[in-house]
Formats: C-alpha cells, structure tokens, sequence
C-alpha cells in the first residue's frame, strides 16, 4: 500500500515536472509579457507569434456562459430532486442523468455541428456569421456538466440533518423559507465545491470546444462570436507540431497554464471539503 502510494505521487509529480520542465523554455524564445498579454497567436508563421490572451479570453468566455446556464439549472434540478420529487419521479431523473453523464464528448460536439449551429444561423441570422461560436460550445458544455452539478448539489442538501429542516417547518416556516434560511446556508460548502470541480470539468473539456467553438484567435465581443479555447489549441496542433521548436514549448506552456488553473480549483474544492467536514 505504501509503495502505491509512493508511485501514485511520484507520478502525478513527475506530470507536473514534465509539463512544467518543457514549457518554460518557451521563455529563452519569447518574453513573458508577449506570451501572455499578447493577442496575436501566429505560430506557422514566417514571423511567429505565440500570444494567448486571445485562446485564454476564449477559455474564460466558454466557460463562464456555459457555467451561466448550468449552474442555475442545475441548482433547481437539485432542490426539486432533493426536496419535492417523489420517488419515481426521482429515479426517472437521475436515470436521465446518469445518461447524460455517459454520453461521449465527441457525440455532442458532432450534434452541436450538425444541429446546433442550424439552429443558430436559423434563429439568429443578424447577429451571427458562423453556427461555430461561444454559444454553440457552451450549449453543448452545459450538457456535459449538468450530472456533475445536479448530483454534487443534490449531495450536499440531502447531507444536511434533516431535523434542521423539521424544526424549521414545526416553528411555521414555509419550505420556501425553509429551502433558502435553513438547507442552502448549511449545505453552502458542498454546493460551491460542485460548482468549483464542474468548473474544473468544464474549463479542461477539449473534444466539444475543438469541434464547435470556431477554432478563430480572437477576444469575442459577443456570446456569436467564434474562439479558440487553450485546450483547442493543444489538441488541434500538437500533432503536427516539430519536436523541440518554440511552438513545441509554447504548447506545452499552455498545458502548464491549464494545470495551474485546475490545481489552483482542486485546491479550493479540497479546501471547502473540509471546512464542510468540520
């Protein structure tokens, strides 16, 4: 049992010396400044540029729209399955759920391209110049995330003692009242970590956002507009990037900059994990 746990972390280190030994050396070739606040992502170029403020403001709009819509979706599925669904109702759902989990990525990226992106050109034709955009991959995102936000939240209501919830009604409060003075307050900690690791799990999706998200470099001005997440960027050009170059290195630095963005969320759910516990 020692030594796997041993190996477990020697591992999991040695994925965070490999990442991180390999993407700094982006910086011998370019300055930190251009490589982080510059917009211009070029790297076959004659003159390549390497900037990732565009992919990272791409990440950031995916992620926040598509957080928009499932969190509080997934909020009201929580509390009617934890509180007002009756027992078929509740294994019908959750059943629908645990599919939703199950489907693969790369099925919704291929339904939001094909379906999706109609739709929007269909229903938005002003506002748009391509179904491949900010709203196409957040629809499909919150597809993807909504399991783990609905059963991590219904998780954390159903965990509070339900003689809190009895008192509550016996001194002549409302379930209304009862739900939002009493449940939310105490289930606080385990709702915001599922909303930290949904986060997580969203922000590190690759197969959706390479398909549907528009594959453009730019900061959008619109939820329309067409990006190009970091983790599309990793994916659609690692293949055939060559071994050693400086485009090599600055991919992998976008891996360094994913990783310490997710390790920075792991950290702050294992933080309120606790602080739930105690």
């Amino acid at each position: 049992m020692t030594f796997a746990a041993l190996l477990t972390s020697i591992i999991v280190f040695g994925i965070f010396y490999f990442l991180v030994s390999d993407g700094v050396r982006i910086f011998g070739k370019i300055s930190l400044k251009d490589f982080f606040l510059s917009t211009r992502w070029y790297p076959t170029y004659e003159d390549a540029e390497f900037g990732i403020l565009a992919l990272l403001a791409g990440t950031l709009s995916v992620t926040g729209l598509t957080l928009a819509m499932a969190i509080p979706m997934g909020f009201i599925c929580a509390i009617f399955l934890a509180e007002f669904s009756g027992k078929k109702s509740h294994d019908a759902i959750k059943y629908i759920f645990e599919l939703m989990a199950g489907i693969p990525s790369v099925v919704l990226g291929s339904f939001g391209l094909k379906y999706v992106s109609r739709w929007l050109m269909e229903h938005f034709p002003l506002q748009i110049w391509t179904g491949l955009n900010v709203m196409n991959a957040s629809l499909m995102l919150s597809v993807l995330a909504m399991p783990y936000f609905v059963t991590l939240m219904e998780d954390a209501l159903r965990a509070v003692p339900i003689d809190q919830k009895e008192a509550s009604l016996a001194l002549g409060a409302n379930m209304t009242g009862t739900i939002f003075r009493i449940l939310l307050p105490q289930a606080r900690s385990g709702i915001l970590n599922a909303i930290i690791l949904g986060t997580n799990r969203v922000i590190g999706e690759t197969m959706v956002v390479l398909m549907i998200a528009g594959g453009a470099t730019m900061i959008p001005s619109s939820i329309f507009d067409p990006v190009r997440p970091l983790t599309s960027a990793i994916a659609g050009e690692m293949g055939e990037v060559e071994l050693g170059s400086t485009h090599y290195f600055a991919l992998f630095m976008i891996g360094v900059v994913l990783m310490v963005i997710s390790t920075a969320f792991t950290l702050i759910a294992m933080k309120l994990k606790r602080s739930k516990e105690k």
